[in-house]
């Protein structure tokens, strides 16, 4: 038996290898400057190649900005790949040349730091893969801090945050963060290499939340989990004014004994510090998958009124528990919502001590909603051990060349994407027509 034990575990830690290799490149830290040898087609520099090309524009760009200094600093041999806009493209965003002349040299700076990346991306190995090629730009956004990786500097505390670019190929075409940019158009170079792009990149300025909050199609969404924070602090509030003789404030509740709950805000924005000076990791990149108000009416819930009545009905599942000193329990819509914004990982494997396995990266681009992910691992690694991974809960599936998704053995019908790639500062947001009920979920 114990031979056939090990047996499995060493099946489950190969497949997990295998689909590393297959979907976690992104993951790998970001080539920093390294010289590559010179491709045998390759007879000018990065700058040449845009003298010559139809991104005239872009390059009256480069040279009034200070990339050229910028790129010195990453030392003498860097290597360096440049996404660069055509003509049509800049002015079709309104980048003209006058525009480009009026701009301040920051301003170029940073649009020519948002296109270039360190290291090479070939044409060729981008065929190779069947996901995204995450590149690193050399545009920093200050203040922000993601989970640590590969930052040195911070005592293995958090990463700047960098815009990032996820790169994919579709037959002949080029894709950006799930946008079709044109054709392929690559020129490799001495000193790296060079795409031409027929569409520009819209760099993310707000937050999953305030995307969500802009858009108006997702107000039951928003409305009703806020609702829920609500009535799950009031409950729990009650609770503790039981045992204690005294209600602590929301905010003590929330940071004291309720801070596993997934509330309304958490992940979609930019976090509170968690006192004066702290620095580490404020911001959450992933992947949302939005249900519009419609969702909910298909569903039977015609106002937010309807989901609070639904979550009422099992309050007594909510409670302060006097021996751990915790909240417990959750609503039932909580479970539903989990899915949409955070894989179902409430539901993923605990050790008996309490331990999960680590966080794997979910950042998913439209191109890359594949049934090829429904084997991926979520969660894996960390102080657990093999067994406790956690594997993809939904389910995708193509249809008429529309994106499907579900959760795994659930009875309901699928959601179809019906809006794809809205890019935020804290990922792609993907709008759904049906919410994503798990197996078993009663409605009535």
């Amino acid at each position: 038996m114990r031979n056939l034990k090990n047996f499995w575990v060493f099946v489950l830690w190969a497949c997990i290898l295998f689909l590393g290799a297959c979907s976690k490149t992104e993951f790998m830290p970001d080539p920093e400057g390294a010289q590559v040898p010179f491709q045998s087609d390759a007879t000018q520099t990065v700058e040449q190649l845009l003298t010559a090309s139809p991104a005239k524009l872009f390059y009256s760009a480069w040279q009034k900005s200070n990339i050229k200094n910028i790129l010195k600093q990453q030392g003498s041999k860097v290597v360096l790949t440049v996404f660069a806009p055509n003509d049509a493209a800049m002015q079709a965003v309104g980048l003209s040349a006058n525009e480009i002349n009026q701009m301040p040299v920051e301003e170029l700076d940073s649009l020519m730091m948002f296109y270039t990346t360190i290291g090479t991306v070939t044409k060729d190995e981008l065929k190779l893969r069947s996901d995204n090629f995450m590149v690193k730009s050399l545009l920093l956004h200050p203040g922000l801090y993601v989970k640590y990786y590969d930052n040195a500097e911070s005592n293995n505390q958090y990463d700047l945050y960098y815009y990032r670019h996820y790169v994919g190929l579709k037959g002949d075409d080029l894709l950006m963060n799930g946008k079709n940019v044109g054709k392929v158009n690559y020129l490799p170079a001495t000193n790296g290499g060079l795409y031409i792009m027929e569409k520009a990149l819209e760099r993310p300025t707000k937050t999953i939340l305030e995307a969500l909050k802009a858009d108006g199609r997702f107000t039951m969404f928003i409305e009703s989990q806020r609702l829920a924070d609500e009535l799950f602090l009031d409950k729990i509030g009650a609770d503790i004014e039981v045992v204690f003789g005294f209600r602590p404030e929301p905010e003590d509740i929330m940071r004291d004994y309720a801070n596993n709950r997934l509330y309304y805000n958490k992940d979609w924005g930019i976090e509170t510090p968690l006192y004066a000076g702290y620095i580490g990791p404020n911001i959450t990149v992933s992947t949302l998958f939005a249900p519009t108000d419609e969702a909910f009416h298909q569903a039977g819930f015609q106002t937010v009124a309807d989901i609070l009545k639904f979550n009422e009905r099992s309050m007594d599942g909510v409670f302060f528990d006097e021996n751990t000193y915790s909240a417990r329990g959750a609503f039932p819509m909580d479970t539903v919502y989990n899915f949409h914004r955070n894989w179902g990982r409430m539901f993923q494997p605990v050790t008996s001590g309490g331990d999960k396995a680590a966080v794997n990266s979910t950042v998913f681009y439209s191109n890359v909603l594949k049934p090829m992910l429904n084997n991926y691992p979520v969660n894996v690694g960390g102080n657990p051990p093999i067994e406790y991974t956690y594997l993809m809960p939904l389910e995708f599936s193509l249809s008429n060349n529309n994106i499907q998704i579900k959760v795994k053995g659930a009875e309901y019908p699928a959601a179809t994407v019906v809006d794809a790639d809205i890019n935020t500062l804290n990922g792609p947001i993907h709008v759904v027509d049906h919410l994503l009920f798990p197996k078993g979920f009663k409605l009535k």
